[in-house]
This record gives C-alpha cells, sequence and structure tokens, in this order.
C-alpha cells in the first residue's frame, strides 16, 4: 500500500461509513459509537490501545482493519520497534497462517515511516506565520489571550480565513466555543460527533471539508461558508481543543495547509500544561 493507496483506503474507509451511516440503525450506531470509545484514552493510553487493536486484527487476519490501526500506530508515534513486538504477539497468538497479513502490515508500516520523513518543507509564507505563533504561544498571559491573538493572527494574514476560532474540550463529550476571530456563532457547545468539528474530535484526526454543500454531517454556520477545517489538539489521544476554520472559498485548504495548521495546533500544546 503506497502512499497514494493510503490516502486512498482513508477515503474510501470515510465514504464507505457515511454510506453506512445514512442507512444505520440505532444498534449499527451505537456499536460504532462504542467502539470509537473503546479507544480513547483512560487507564490505557490511546497508543498502546490501537497497539491491542492492531494485534487482535492481525490474529483474526482482516487487512483493512490491520491497516486502519497501522495509521492509527503512525499517528499516536509508535516506534517502529513497538510495533514489531507487538506483532510478534499476534504472530504467536495467531500462528504462521498470519504470515502473508504480517508481510502486507510491515509493508504498509514501512510505506507511513518513509512518507512521514519525506515531508517537503512548508512554504515559506507558512513558516513565517508559524514563527510567530511560537512566539505568541511565548507570551507571558493567560491561554485564552494567546489563542485570541493567533485567531487575529490568522484571520489577518491569510485572506481567505474568514471565520478562525478554538473550541476547548469539556468533560469527555463536549466542545465548548473559545477564543475566535470573526462573525460571532450559535454553535457554543458542540457534542463529539456532531458536525464537523464534532467529527474530528470524535475520530482524533484532521477533518478537510472542500465542499460543505456536500457534507452531511454539518453544522451550518453562514450560508457563505464554501469549506471548512478542523485540526484537534492532542495529548496521548486526549483532545485538549481544537482549531477550526470557515472559508467562503471552495476548496480552500491545501496539503500544505493542513500540515502548516498541524503545526500551529503542536506549538499551542504547552498552553494546556
Amino acid at each position: 500500500m503506497g502512499t497514494d493507496r493510503i490516502e486512498r483506503f482513508k477515503r474510501e474507509r470515510e465514504l464507505l461509513n457515511k454510506i453506512v451511516m445514512k442507512y444505520a440503525g440505532l444498534t449499527t450506531k451505537r456499536f460504532y459509537s462504542l467502539d470509537g470509545q473503546a479507544y480513547r484514552p483512560g487507564a490505557l493510553p490511546a497508543r498502546i490501545k490501537e497497539l491491542l487493536g492492531l494485534v487482535a486484527s492481525l490474529v483474526l487476519r482482516c487487512d483493512d482493519c490491520v491497516s486502519y490501526h497501522l495509521i492509527r500506530c503512525h499517528e499516536e508515534k509508535v516506534t517502529s520497534q513497538e510495533l514489531e513486538e507487538a506483532l510478534a504477539v499476534g504472530l504467536v497468538v495467531g500462528g504462521s497462517i498470519t504470515i502473508p497479513h504480517l508481510r502486507r502490515a510491515m509493508r504498509t508500516w514501512d510505506e507511513l515511516q518513509q512518507a512521514s520523513t519525506s515531508v517537503a518543507p512548508l512554504p515559506a509564507h507558512y513558516a513565517a506565520l508559524l514563527r510567530t505563533v511560537a512566539t505568541i504561544a511565548e507570551w507571558p498571559y493567560e491561554r485564552d489571550r494567546r489563542l485570541q491573538a493567533v485567531c487575529n493572527l490568522l484571520k489577518e494574514q491569510v485572506p481567505y480565513y474568514d471565520w478562525v476560532g478554538f473550541y476547548l474540550a469539556e468533560g469527555e463529550n463536549m466542545l465548548v466555543l473559545g477564543p475566535f476571530a470573526g462573525e460571532p456563532t450559535e454553535h457554543v457547545r458542540i457534542p463529539f460527533g456532531k458536525g464537523v468539528c464534532g467529527q474530528a474530535a470524535a475520530q482524533r484526526k484532521t477533518v478537510v471539508v472542500q465542499d460543505v454543500a456536500k457534507e452531511q454531517n454539518y453544522l451550518a454556520c453562514s450560508l457563505q461558508v464554501k469549506s471548512e477545517i478542523v485540526v484537534p489538539l492532542l495529548r496521548d489521544g486526549l483532545v485538549l481543543g481544537e482549531l477550526d476554520i470557515d472559508s467562503h472559498t471552495l476548496a480552500a485548504f491545501s496539503e500544505a495547509e493542513q500540515r502548516f495548521l498541524e503545526e500551529v495546533c503542536r506549538v499551542l500544546l504547552p498552553l494546556w500544561d
């Protein structure tokens, strides 16, 4: 599974899950919810739970499941040594019949590792903005004042960022509106799973919607909004908050832009210390 195939796998999985949810009854929805909750950090951190899911998937010889957990392990910064030891447990439990699946798993992991070391540097204007964000993060002010400054910076410096804001996690399943720049919004509390923000929190990953008119699970803030990106702030798999950006431009967010905004969130993580 090369890098392109990994991206195709992600897109197809997301599409198929949307189709399942379109027809899903209460039992299916509850199972999906339970599956998501099982991998949230608790007494065990998320990375360990993903390794457990990977071992079970290898033993059950589910290649799609193995691929998904490999991607999640990579996102959770599992090391290659940790991964190999976990897969060795799966091999011992599952026996030699799992070897073809083990081969494919190691190929996928190798390509994930190679992709993470061959990422092009950020464009100069994003790199400059990131340095300014890092400076703001060091200001000796309360967290919300610094987050507000980041919102103002991004909205002022990127013409098609028409609304920039942070949602802060409250409890285990709720997002509460924090500092923002742009028009006021009625969406001041958003449950995990609801809308684009809720999806990013529930899935613990960046969600990009290039055309909100095609998104079924969408909370409309303004008829002018055409595209949206939501980047979760994560620590050990726990959602601390999110950076949410709306644009009045269709397909506004490039891959480089996504990497830039994910770096912005990484730089801001110490504000939750």
